[in-house]
């Protein structure tokens, strides 16, 4: 398999001419013989390929389908309906539902079957007999230009798409402290290079331009492998500084795939890098937490508030400088601060949330570091959310 990924035309910049059944000639009766022959059908992947493997697949398909078909076809995994939100009124939802894979023959036939009922989806979006998509008191079927009007609806600028979830390994922001709390464990950095050494994917990369579903493959079988090995922790080795893969950390052994992944042997280094600077950041972090904890429950109002301000502040300006205020770093900042209100015994995440939303929205921003004037009107304003809540 390439690792480049086929160029497809983009269904969102399809004209209706580009699509128009009447442009062309089409046998419904002829699509699945089309389908089995087409090149990349005798390599159906096996069921319980990786979803990105599949993926992948199916792209190759759909471009042998285009080659075959023309630009039109690479709509055939989509179906559209009409939706009623409170927000835009009535929209289209456009939904992507790409055959699941069982045996060679049903996932093929699956494929014809498809195309067919895209053919068909186009045909009354032509016409839209059944005013589906454009309300029956504007039945002026078409525009002045020819361009049906449930076909410009169903494009139009306001619509819904909805893709296929797959399981992933969490972001390290949803962890919470009892999984990152480094006094909860024990690790040794010196096991982190013969852990990688074990693990059949470090033993070659994709390269660092690949398709992004190969390379969000391998980053994730390490990574599984790291969690196997040391615990869920450890996702945040790739939570690196500024634009990288997960944005906003403060990880800079690690920034991403194009510029992280060279030799077998040197990513494997940053890899391990990366993930005792991770580990060495959570001890930080605990120690700092251990400086103001646990505030004393019987504390005057005002020495109470004293206490979460420095605190709060204390944290804030902490992130702020190990993420260096770059791309995002404000979602570090209101992760630490959860994980902070944790140890300090609130437990309703909930609570917390909102407790740091209101306090920090509109105050942080992406490589800004803010005033001092800011980072003590949010210390102050949770600190009094906190203290008046009780913890």
């Amino acid at each position: 398999m390439s690792q480049n990924p086929p160029q497809l035309p983009n269904l969102w910049r399809l004209t209706w001419l580009d699509v128009d059944p009447s442009r062309r000639e089409f046998d419904p009766a002829a699509v699945a013989s089309i389908v089995r022959a087409l090149p990349p059908a005798d390599r159906v992947p096996a069921p319980g390929t990786d979803w990105r493997l599949v993926d992948f697949w199916y792209d190759e398909m759909t471009a042998a389908l285009v080659d075959s078909y023309g630009p039109w076809v690479v709509g055939w995994p989509y179906r559209v309906e009409m939706e009623d939100t409170a927000e835009y009124g009535r929209i289209p939802a456009w939904r992507q539902e790409n055959p699941p894979i069982t045996a060679p023959g049903e996932v093929l036939a699956g494929i014809a079957d498809a195309v067919v009922a895209w053919q068909g989806l186009l045909t009354e979006l032509s016409t839209d007999p059944r005013s589906r998509f454009v309300p029956s008191s504007a039945r002026a079927i078409e525009d002045d230009d020819g361009v049906p009007r449930a076909w410009r609806v169903v494009m139009g600028p306001v619509k819904r798409l909805v893709f296929p979830q797959h399981p992933r390994l969490p972001h390290p922001a949803g962890l919470s402290w009892a999984e990152v709390d480094p006094a909860r464990r024990r690790f040794d950095p010196e096991t982190v290079p013969a852990v990688l050494a074990g693990v059949p994917a470090a033993a070659s990369v994709p390269a660092p331009h690949a398709d992004w579903r190969l390379i969000d493959l391998w980053l994730e079988t390490v990574t599984s492998a790291l969690v196997e090995q040391y615990g869920t922790w450890v996702v945040g080795w790739r939570w690196s500084i500024g634009e990288g893969d997960l944005d906003g950390g403060v990880v800079g052994a690690w920034c991403c795939a194009s510029h992280s992944i060279t030799t077998p042997e040197a990513t494997r280094a940053a890899v391990a890098a990366s993930v005792v600077e991770w580990h060495d950041w959570l001890v930080d972090l605990a120690e700092r937490f251990a400086r103001f904890l646990p505030l004393p429950g019987d504390l005057p109002a005002d020495d109470a508030l004293d206490g979460w301000e420095r605190a709060v502040a204390h944290l804030v300006t902490a992130v702020g400088d190990r993420t260096q205020y770059e791309s995002g770093w404000y979602g570090c900042c209101r992760t630490v601060l959860g994980w902070f209100l944790t140890a300090a015994g609130m437990e309703d995440r909930e609570r917390r949330d909102e407790l740091i939303a209101h306090a920090t929205d509109g105050r942080f921003a992406s490589w800004v570091e803010p005033s001092r004037a800011d980072v003590h009107s949010v210390a102050e304003r949770l600190a009094e959310q906190v203290v008046r809540a009780g913890t």
